[in-house]
């Protein structure tokens, strides 16, 4: 029972990294119509930034988040006016072929100022804090992360449904045509919403980087992850992000904790088993998004 128990905490705190990783893929998807192939790359991107602001001025994670957020946001902006402004309404393909290449660009080019030797993030909240008398524990950094990452979700979901800019971007998201009529410039939205998605992507970096190594290519499985839960949890619903995250978290931890031998890469291989579930049971995902529950 233990064993159990301890299983379903890591699940759990894993899962609130993963709601936060996805939603920037998810909205971008949802509003725009560009499956974002580069997701995991930015998600790098932020890592590495939070990497150095540790190595160089010795700032905690978290801290860093000051610098990574407005940082990823330029990038977002700037990437959108120049690239992906280009490839909205054309075929799914071309998103694909494009944020693929860029991708493979933004790993390529890390490697070769990075190189591909792992970096590690120190933080002050190491250890764990152990449940009574019992065996079970609750690791410092998980838990702040998921503290963080449940604060950044409850701010996103104030921003979508109180902010006039937030109603734009689910207004472009429902119905396109209807908010231009409504006088909702759409070129704006869509910039705008790339530029928070990235950042939001930035802020997904900063939590993931003191609790696994950050390196070049860390961005495919990544990607592969935002996929299979964007299945389950539908194009930008929070909460199905949160549910979907956590069940992702959660098959991870128990599969590792009760079936022996199953390699490094869990992670892919229960990915890829959610994603053809999922697809085959219900292929509009099991929640609503930004198409459904959040538009209202």
């Amino acid at each position: 029972m233990e064993q159990l128990t301890q299983a379903t905490i890591n699940g759990v705190m894993l899962g609130g990294y993963y709601a936060v990783m996805v939603l920037g893929f998810s909205i971008i998807w949802g509003v725009m119509g560009v499956i974002n192939l580069a997701h995991g790359e930015f998600i790098m991107i932020g890592a590495y930034l939070t990497w150095i602001m540790n190595k160089q001025f010795g700032w905690e994670p978290l801290t860093a988040i000051i610098v990574v957020v407005p940082v990823m946001f330029v990038l977002g902006y700037i990437l959108q006016r120049i690239l992906i402004n280009r490839i909205i309404d054309r075929p799914y393909l071309i998103s694909l072929l494009v944020t693929f290449s860029l991708a493979i660009i933004i790993a390529n080019a890390t490697k070769l100022i990075f190189t591909a030797t792992p970096r590690t993030v120190n933080t002050v909240y190491s250890g764990f804090w152990r449940i009574g008398e019992t065996s079970i524990t609750v690791p410092k950094t998980r838990a702040i992360v998921l503290i963080a990452a449940l604060i950044i979700m409850g701010l996103l979901w104030l921003f979508l449904q109180r902010t006039r800019l937030g109603k734009s971007i689910r207004a472009a998201a429902q119905n396109r045509e209807a908010a231009r009529i409504v006088g909702i410039e759409i070129a704006a939205v869509y910039a705008l919403t790339f530029a928070i998605c990235i950042a939001l992507t930035g802020a997904a970096g900063v939590l993931i980087s003191p609790t696994t190594p950050i390196y070049p290519f860390m961005g495919g499985p990544l990607t592969l992850k935002a996929f299979a839960i964007t299945a389950m949890s539908g194009l930008g619903s929070i909460p199905g992000a949160l549910a979907g995250g956590v069940v992702l978290g959660l098959v991870e931890t128990l599969i590792a904790t009760f079936v022996p031998g199953v390699g490094t890469n869990l992670g892919i291989v229960s990915s890829f088993v959610i994603l053809v579930v999922v697809l085959v049971v219900r292929p509009q995902g099991l929640f609503g998004g930004l198409k459904a529950a959040e538009a209202h």
